[in-house]
């Protein structure tokens, strides 16, 4: 194998990208598979998922590994946003093609933001790129995991954490590193607790006077709500455009899961037929990151189901061969592949979410229960006060977070719970999850969160899936449609997507709130811009049950 060590990749404004390149012995031309990466393009051939490089490169690959603009060997400045991703993309595909060791094919892979950055690369149809496989992504927001996600602490903690990785990089004066260093590790220390700070524009963690990117989260929170702030950053991504083949892959315990099985939903809602008809989708039990884990905390899931035991490297080489080469007649048997927890076992569908799904509905009542007939009329009421908002996560008592017990905060008086009787057979949930809520308040704006959770018969509740909704942009995102005090109104929409079977002898439950902080935040019940507000009020909310307010959560079920 031949390795070129910071081959440039010239962009339209003359900047260079430093590209490593792995390339056969032997001369001629081959496929380039390019992975656009600000992690650094030296170390991240190492990480589990993509340490089979070699293997590529003996098919008759070129693997090309390029540090986005402004990131370690590469010129330029880096866009926080991901504002530079677009056009980056697609001049680092057509720079490659144009090379004399191209054979005029090109893919791309990688996940977390060098999954964003394949999406972002296809969305102006580059002429070369064949077929992409963006892993754990989101292409329908910023790289975070929703539109307001973006504005709490994702963000934010994301650029802290490459400024003190890559700290020679982002502050090569050393007299001001030195300076800058032991401020930004007491800050990231105190980001969750900055993060209540109003307005959010002074937070002092984003205002310190000549450090990368934070000007960039500045105008992330003060244009969060404007159209014309998403288009300057290309975001969300138009998929009417994208003309490629599209694998995507995640796991149940990856924070942007939902974001990736919808992004393989775009595709397949795409006015592009081929896009269309060559999206792929794989869900394993896995975290996000390239080491695809068959045990999560306390839970294990067996070591069949590992990445490497599923041998999803070898997944990603078939799909090129297939794209890049013509050498394969079919690349997978089945279009979407996923796995059940708590029965270990894959499942295949012909789409997602699973035609052959049946949705159940099962509908809140006066007495905290989940049923599935109408009940009678009712309501129960909780207030959600901004000051003490209910969080995002929890580490529970035997330390764990992505598997924690959530009744831990059962006892809070801003949540109600609801439980159906206990299971007399197993539940399987495969798809995508609707809460339909009839609410009134008394302000103008608030937030209803929804957590689905699997009720052991010793009393743990783990989290199956969890959305919110937020009042002003339950119409979208750039509406503003504000509440009339006392008004009920029908709320619809989707917690995320699960692949679950609830047990015989459990029970399906829920919990409502009015906050997910710090990964949502908060909703301060005005109607001043939630990031730019300086006042919160305290919102009583109410629930209704029965009759024609019968507020429910739609199950996806598969039926035996």
């Amino acid at each position: 194998m031949q390795i070129v060590k910071n081959f440039s990749c010239i962009m339209r404004d003359r900047i260079k990208l430093a590209t490593d390149l792995y390339m056969p012995e032997q001369a001629g031309t081959y496929p380039v598979i390019l992975m656009r990466t600000p992690y650094n393009k030296e170390g991240i051939v190492q990480e589990p998922l993509y340490a089979h490089y070699p293997d590529f490169v003996k098919a008759g690959y070129i693997i090309a590994v390029q540090d986005c603009r402004g990131t370690c060997a590469s010129e330029g400045e880096m866009n926080l946003n991901g504002g530079n991703e677009q056009e980056d993309g697609y001049d680092s595909v057509e720079f490659l093609a144009s090379q004399p060791f191209c054979d005029g094919n090109v893919g791309m892979f990688g996940l977390s933001y060098f999954g964003f950055t394949q999406i972002a690369a296809a969305a102006d149809a580059p002429k070369h790129l064949k077929a992409i496989c963006p892993f754990m992504c989101s292409s329908l927001a910023s790289f975070g995991t929703s539109q307001m996600q973006t504005i709490a602490c994702f963000h934010l903690g994301w650029a802290y954490n490459q400024l003190l990785e890559h700290a020679d990089q982002y502050m090569p004066d050393e007299e001001f590193r030195n300076k800058m260093l032991p401020i930004l590790k007491e800050n990231r220390e105190k980001l969750n607790e900055f993060s209540k700070i109003l307005p959010m524009n002074q937070n002092p963690a984003a205002l310190l006077e000549g450090v990368p990117m934070l000007k960039d989260y500045l105008d992330l929170v003060e244009g969060v709500e404007k159209k014309e702030f998403w288009d300057s950053i290309h975001s969300p991504i138009s998929y009417n455009k994208i003309h490629t083949a599209m694998f995507c892959a995640t796991g149940w315990m990856d924070g942007a899961c939902n974001s990736t099985i919808d992004n393989y939903i775009a595709a397949r809602h795409s006015t592009d037929l081929y896009t269309q008809e060559n999206a792929y989708l794989l869900i394993g039990p896995w975290t996000h990151g390239g080491v695809l884990p068959y045990q999560i905390e306390d839970v294990n899931f067996g070591e069949e189901n590992s990445g490497e035991a599923q041998n999803v490297s070898g997944m990603m080489l078939r799909w090129f061969n297939h794209y890049l080469k013509k050498e394969e007649e079919t690349c997978f048997e089945h279009r979407v592949r996923y796995f059940i927890q708590n029965s270990n076992e894959w499942r295949t569908a012909k789409d997602w979410p699973p035609p052959e799904a049946v949705p159940v509905k099962f509908y809140l009542t006066s007495n905290a229960a989940l049923q599935t007939s109408v009940p009678v009329s009712g309501e129960a009421c909780f207030t959600y006060n901004p000051e003490n908002p209910a969080p995002s996560t929890i580490v529970d008592q035997k330390k764990r977070m992505l598997m924690a017990d959530w009744s831990e905060i059962s006892d809070r008086e801003d949540l109600l719970e609801f439980h159906s009787d206990l299971l007399t057979e197993d539940v399987l949930i495969a798809g995508s999850i609707r809460v339909n809520l009839f609410a009134a308040t008394d302000v103008p704006d608030t937030d209803f969160v929804c957590r689905l959770t699997d009720i052991a018969p010793d009393g743990y509740q783990r989290q199956i899936a969890v959305g919110y909704v937020r009042a002003r942009h339950r119409n979208g995102l750039f509406k503003n449609d504000f509440l009339i005090p006392g008004e009920t109104v029908l709320y619809q929409f989707s917690i995320g997507h699960a692949g679950y079977l609830v047990p015989e002898g459990h029970s399906i439950g829920i919990q409502l709130t009015g906050s997910l902080f710090p990964a949502i935040n908060r909703n301060l019940n005005t109607i001043e811009p939630p990031a730019l507000g300086t006042v919160w009020q305290i919102a009583h909310n109410r629930i209704f049950f029965g009759g024609d307010c019968a507020s429910n959560i739609e199950l996806p079920v598969i039926k035996k």
